[in-house]
């Protein structure tokens, strides 16, 4: 499958990147970035518009597009409306979360910030390492994604193709922090909905519209009737309560959700977290549709992750699939400087300072924040160099396993004083240590390993709290940073 020989890849990479780029830098010079605080939160006043599209934006990585068509060609009609609900009621979710929030730790910078004042160190340290694992983990899925995709689509190595995409999303993020992911969120956002708008309408109307399209299906799924059937059992229990009972909490695990619920003008924080949730989901369901398009045109393919790609080959003329290229860079770009901000801030923010005590000036700080970054990149980069031809939809799956866990002490912290710190920390754990054997031994399908896990969590922390309370104050978070 080669849609551009390797100049036409380069001039394409170059190009795009350079684009990114001079936003970033242009971004740079007029908000003059100045401080980690800055660097992270960008003075906590952006509009709720801005912060909704970054996160619809950064929402809309290469799993979106790649893995729920992927979903859809593996499960059929199923794959089309299971993929998108998990993260859309997340976000729902996460907008009543993030007003209280607001409210009780005005001046945080992350999700650490909440867990320390609320718990203590203990606490805190489970909770930043499990943030920074989530956000490794999808670091790494949007980078393989990228990297598999693009090393197939320009016909270029694999290897390479990770070493330009870490460089690229580096450069843009050691711009302006959340301002670089922001801003190039905020473009990528428009030029996503324009192509996938066009999308749609062109392949149906070519294939003779959507009772054609299904007549189509049904006729080469003969054999494998049951992927016809939206609702079949099958998909809704490994896929669907896989995606559920993980990705269902994913917002209030993600610490760059965290740092959005910071940036935005407080009054519209909830609708800036509800709304950029909600427009994502037309655009995962546009995706999904393409996988369904595979099936009724007969694409047989054992790189189930390009199949995306090779409806646009298969169906479209080469300036579609220039457009999907750019779209799928833009992606990449502003989800990767996404996560990369997610992690900086934890290690800087909730490890680095809060650890060793020391006095430094926010020259060093924004220093240290660019190093740390660097290297990130580097090992993340390596690491998804190793994890050549794995499938994205099954690594997007197992990479769920632990972010339904810390869930319910999380909203019991904010909600409840008497939360008490030793049943957060033995919730958590014990959950997490479930996870682990379920997932490693394979004693239980992976739907009801992640349910039990969370289940675990949630009545651990209630009776362990019953027990042995606290009377926490909120009104200690106040001056919290």
């Amino acid at each position: 499958m080669d849609f551009f020989n390797s100049t036409e890849a380069i001039v394409l990479l170059i190009g795009t990147a350079i684009l990114t780029f001079l936003l970033s830098f242009i971004t740079a010079k007029k908000v003059k970035v100045s401080s980690a605080e800055s660097f992270f939160v960008g003075n906590r006043g952006m509009k709720w518009g801005l912060i909704a599209s970054s996160i619809t934006a950064t929402e809309l990585w290469a799993g979106t597009i790649l893995a729920s068509a992927e979903g859809s060609y593996t499960y059929g009609l199923a794959g089309i409306w299971i993929y998108w609900i998990p993260t859309v009621f997340s976000y729902i979710v996460f907008a009543f979360i993030a007003k209280r929030i607001r409210k009780i730790i005005p001046n945080g910078l992350t999700i650490g910030t909440f867990v320390k004042q609320r718990f203590g160190k203990g606490a805190h340290i489970v909770y930043t390492l499990i943030a920074l694992w989530i956000m490794i983990l999808f670091t790494m899925l949007e980078e393989l994604g990228g990297a598999t995709f693009f090393s197939e689509m320009f016909n270029i190595n694999y290897t390479a193709a990770c070493i330009i995409i870490g460089v690229i999303f580096l450069v843009i993020y050691l711009a302006a922090g959340i301002w670089s992911a922001t801003i190039t969120s905020f473009v990528q956002y428009f030029l996503v909905v324009v192509f996938l708008l066009a999308l749609v309408p062109t392949v149906f109307v070519k294939l003779g519209g959507v009772s054609e399209i299904y007549q189509m299906a049904a006729a080469n799924l003969a054999d494998t009737p049951e992927k016809l059937n939206p609702f079949r059992l099958d998909a809704f229990l490994d896929y669907f309560l896989v995606q559920f009972f993980s990705f269902g909490a994913i917002a209030t695990l993600s610490n760059y959700a965290w740092q959005r619920a910071y940036a935005v003008e407080k009054k519209d924080v909830g609708k800036a977290m509800a709304w950029g949730g909600i427009g994502w989901a037309p655009l995962a369901m546009v995706s999904g549709l393409m996988g369904f398009v595979a099936l009724a045109l007969g694409i047989e393919t054992s790189n189930t992750t390009s199949i995306f790609a090779i409806v646009l080959e298969e169906m479209l003329p080469v300036g579609f699939s220039i457009a999907f290229a750019i779209m799928i860079l833009f992606a990449i770009y502003s989800t990767g400087t996404a996560y990369l901000g997610g992690m900086s801030s934890l290690i800087v923010s909730d490890l680095y300072e809060s650890y060793t005590k020391k006095k430094i000036s926010e020259k060093k700080s924004l220093m240290i924040v660019r190093v740390l970054s660097v290297i990130i990149t580097i090992l993340i980069t390596i690491a998804v160099i190793c994890l050549r031809d794995v499938s994205l939809l099954t690594a997007q799956l197992t990479a769920g396993a632990f972010v339904g866990a810390p869930f319910f002490p999380i909203l019991f912290g904010l909600f409840w004083k008497k939360t008490s710190k030793q049943a957060v920390v033995v919730s958590v754990v014990v959950s997490i240590v479930l996870s682990s054997v379920f997932l490693l031994t394979g004693a239980l399908p992976k739907w009801i390993a992640y349910m039990l896990c969370i289940l675990v969590s949630l009545v651990l922390t209630v009776v362990i709290s019953l027990i042995k309370p606290d009377n926490y104050n909120f009104e200690k978070m106040e001056s919290a940073k």
